[in-house]
C-alpha cells in the first residue's frame, strides 16, 4: 500500500481522515497526497480574479495541514499536496485511477456540517464511481489501535484473491483478529474460496442465519466485538445490494461507527 489519496475540503472531518491515513502511511512507507478541488462559478463578471483568489486562499490553507501531518509521519511515510480545479467526484476518481493509488481515505461529513449532503455528492459519488478501495471515516471518530477487523460476506460471494489484498495487508500490519461475518441462510459453513484467501490470518466466523435488517445486524455485530474496522465487497447483485435494492454501502457510511473499507469489484 505506497500511495494513498486523501481529498480534503479543510474540514475538520478531512483532517481526522488525514490524521487516519497518516497512522496507515506510517505501517507501509506510504505517499500521502493530499487532494484539494474547487469549483468557481462566474456570476460577478471577474472569473480570472475570484479563481485567482480561490487558489491562493486553498493553497494557504493546504500549507496549514501540511505543516501538521508531517509532524506525524515516520518510518519514510511522506506527503505531497495537488490543488486542482473540477468537480470533487470526478477529479478524485480520475487522479485515484490515472495515478494508480492504492488507497483513497476520506471522511463522512464536509465542512457544512450535513454529513447527508457531503456523502450523497462526494464520498457517495467516488464509491460509484472508482474502481479503487475506499475507507470512509466517520465523523469524530477518534483513531485507535486496529485489533478488531470485520469482513462481511455472505455464502454465495466468491472472489479474485487481488481484491482482499488491501484488507489483508492491513490486518496483517496489525496482528489484528479478522472476523468474518457470514450471511449463511443454508447453514453451510465457511466458504471455502474465502477461507482460502484469509489463509495465515487470525481469524474467526459469526454466522447469520436469519435476519430481516443485515445493516441492522451488521453494526450490531461490529459493536458486539468492539471491532476497529468493517470491510464490506461493493459489487454489482451481491447480497447487501439485493437486501437493500441499492448498495449497502452506501448505507453503511452513514451508519458504521467505525472506519468502513470498500473493495471494489
Amino acid at each position: 500500500m505506497k500511495k494513498i489519496l486523501v481529498p480534503t475540503d479543510f474540514s475538520e472531518n478531512a483532517a481526522n481522515a488525514l490524521r487516519y491515513a497518516a497512522f496507515l502511511a506510517n505501517q507501509f512507507g506510504s505517499q500521502i497526497t493530499l487532494l484539494h478541488t474547487y469549483k468557481v462559478y462566474n456570476t460577478t463578471g471577474s472569473f480570472v480574479s475570484v479563481e485567482s483568489f480561490i487558489k491562493e486562499d486553498a493553497s494557504r490553507d493546504m500549507l496549514v495541514v501540511m505543516k501538521d501531518i508531517e509532524g506525524l509521519l515516520e518510518h519514510g511515510a511522506t506527503i505531497e499536496s495537488k490543488i486542482v480545479k473540477g468537480s470533487a467526484v470526478d477529479t478524485i476518481c480520475e487522479v485515484a485511477e490515472k495515478q494508480d493509488f492504492d488507497l483513497i481515505i476520506m471522511g463522512t461529513q464536509g465542512a457544512s456540517g450535513l454529513a447527508e449532503i457531503f456523502i450523497g455528492s462526494t464520498t457517495n459519488g467516488v464509491l460509484k464511481n472508482t474502481g479503487v478501495p475506499v475507507l470512509a471515516i466517520p465523523a469524530d471518530f477518534a483513531f485507535r489501535p486496529i485489533k478488531n477487523v470485520v469482513l462481511a460476506v455472505d455464502e454465495e460471494e466468491d472472489f479474485d484473491p487481488e481484491l482482499l489484498q488491501p484488507l489483508v495487508q492491513i490486518v496483517r500490519s496489525q496482528n489484528a483478529m479478522l472476523r468474518v461475518y457470514h450471511k449463511d441462510v443454508h447453514n453451510d459453513g465457511p466458504n471455502t474460496a474465502v477461507d482460502a484467501l484469509l489463509e495465515g490470518l487470525e481469524r474467526s466466523y459469526h454466522y447469520e442465519l436469519d435476519t430481516d435488517n443485515i445493516n441492522l445486524s451488521i453494526t450490531k455485530f461490529v459493536e458486539e466485538i468492539h471491532a476497529d474496522m468493517l470491510c464490506m465487497i461493493r459489487r454489482r447483485r451481491s447480497f447487501l445490494e439485493s437486501v437493500f435494492h441499492e448498495s449497502v454501502t452506501t448505507k453503511a457510511v452513514f451508519n458504521s461507527p467505525i472506519p468502513l473499507l470498500i473493495l471494489q469489484e
